[in-house]
């Protein structure tokens, strides 16, 4: 016997957009992580103490400038 009412829908307890599942991570992937952390850091120079170095050279180089201009300046007199 047919009624007219609606059919209930299928699949209605679906969701919208479907998830995905989330990647479990490897056991001893935070021990792979870090050991490529510290190669990476191992291959790198420090930034601060290249920085330092770059700053001590300006200064050196400014320094020595300003001598040879005052032992050219004594040495004209």
């Amino acid at each position: 016997m047919i009624t007219g009412g609606a059919r209930p829908r299928r699949g209605r307890w679906r969701r919208a957009k479907p998830r995905r599942k989330l990647q479990k991570a490897a056991k001893d992937s935070g021990q792979q992580t870090k050991a490529a952390n510290q190669a990476l850091h191992r291959d790198q120079p420090d930034r601060l103490l290249l920085s330092a170095l770059r700053y001590w050279e300006v200064e050196r180089e400014l320094i020595e400038e300003r001598l040879a201009s005052i032992r050219s300046a004594t040495a004209a007199s």
